[in-house]
C-alpha cells in the first residue's frame, strides 16, 4: 500500500519511531473512533446521521485519514502490508460468505 510507505517515511525522517508503539497507535485508533462517534452518537435515524456527516465533511474525513494514518503506523510497526492482508480477508469472505447464501441477509443470523 503506497501510503504505507509514505507514513513510514515521514516517521522515519522526523525520527518520531521511538513513539509509534502499539499501546500507543491503539489508543489513538480508539481516541480517533471515539470522535467520529462524538458525531453520530444521540442520532437513530439513518437520513439524520447521513445529515449530521455531511453537514461535518471536514471533520468526517479528517477523522478517516487520521484513522488511516494510525492503522498503517501499526501495520508497518507489524510488517504486515494492508493491501495484502485486505486481499486475504477478501478471498477468506467470498467464501464464507457466498452472494447466493448471504444477499440481503446480516452475517451474524
Amino acid at each position: 500500500m503506497q501510503q504505507q510507505k509514505i507514513v513510514e517515511e515521514f516517521i522515519k525522517a522526523r525520527g518520531w519511531g521511538e513513539f509509534y508503539k502499539p499501546k500507543e497507535l491503539l489508543l489513538g485508533l480508539v481516541e480517533e473512533i471515539e470522535e467520529f462517534r462524538n458525531i453520530i452518537k444521540w442520532e437513530q435515524d439513518e437520513e439524520k446521521v447521513k445529515a449530521k456527516i455531511s453537514s461535518r465533511y471536514q471533520e468526517v474525513e479528517n477523522f478517516f485519514g487520521d484513522m488511516l494514518w494510525e492503522l498503517c503506523s501499526l501495520a508497518n510497526y507489524c510488517k504486515v502490508d494492508l493491501s495484502s492482508a485486505l486481499d486475504k480477508v477478501i478471498a477468506e469472505h467470498s467464501v464464507r460468505f457466498p452472494v447466493d447464501e448471504v444477499k440481503n441477509k446480516h452475517t451474524n443470523e
